[in-house]
């Protein structure tokens, strides 16, 4: 479901915002990006393209600054938050070889996400069993779709611990913002079983680094004792969440090669 428009000029006057730089679009879902200040605050003007995207705007703007970047304003399509004020970046460490020290902090700022909370939450959100009819829909084109549909048909039948989902967890969707510290940003507004929010930290932030021998051992070994996780469980969900992963790869029309190695790696992992 498209926006109704990604013209910002009207935004810029109900806001009282002025621009502050170059407009730029998401990779995947082509949402407007508008960097802008209010008075002396350096802010992010957000046009969502995507219904997950608008029901994203919404959980952060529920969230309130607490694990996620603080909303100043959202209406509709429109979200109006906090503009990240460090170029430090995940990504940046785990090419200092700091990869660990990274996904510690993504499954810090998780946790917080993830915590229980006062008020009704944003109704309408998207629920995971509905992303998996991707891999439903590829069923026929391999067997490593048949099986990651049965792996997740089992997941889904009893979820455990379900929570609201930031949904695309990874290295470039956690920013620093100065003393605020480390905070998510572009959620999709997903409702699940929480162990999934963290089945795409392994995927990340390059294939090169999922694939480096040990890597896929350690991060489980890592990631289950931060998150409080069992570890095979959590593996199940790496699993079922790369097949996915490439069910919507090939939607886009992308050939996934290294995918594919990342999926053979994980399966092995879980049938040892």
């Amino acid at each position: 479901m498209e926006a109704e428009s990604t013209d910002i000029a009207p935004w810029l006057a109900r806001w009282g915002l002025e621009l502050d730089g170059w407009p730029f679009q998401t990779v995947w879902t082509r949402s407007l990006l508008q960097p802008v200040r209010r008075g002396a605050e350096p802010c992010m003007l957000k046009l969502a393209l995507y219904h997950e995207e608008v029901k994203g705007a919404e959980l952060m703007a529920w969230w309130a600054g607490q694990g996620a970047a603080p909303v100043l304003a959202q209406e509709g399509h429109a979200l109006l938050m906090l503009r990240a004020s460090a170029a430090e970046a995940l990504k940046d460490w785990v090419a200092a070889g700091r990869d660990d020290a990274a996904t510690e902090v993504l499954c810090r700022v998780l946790a917080e996400l993830h915590r229980p909370r006062a008020g009704a939450p944003p109704q309408g959100l998207i629920r995971l069993e509905d992303w998996f009819r991707s891999v439903e829909r590829q069923v026929a084109q391999d067997e490593v779709f048949a099986r990651g549909r049965r792996l997740a048909q089992t997941l889904l039948a009893e979820p455990r611990d379900v929570r609201l989902l930031h949904g695309d967890m990874h290295h470039d969707n956690v920013l620093h913002f100065g003393p605020r510290g480390w905070l998510a940003i572009d959620p999709k507004g997903v409702i699940g079983e929480r162990a999934y929010d963290y089945a795409n930290i392994f995927r990340n932030p390059e294939m090169a680094t999922p694939l480096s021998p040990g890597r896929l051992e350690r991060q489980l070994a890592l990631v289950s004792r931060q998150a409080n996780l069992d570890p095979r469980r959590l593996l199940q969900w790496v699993c079922a969440h790369a097949v996915l992963s490439l069910a919507w790869c090939l939607e886009d029309g992308l050939y996934p090669d290294r995918s594919i190695d990342f999926i053979r790696l994980a399966f092995a992992r879980l049938d040892a």
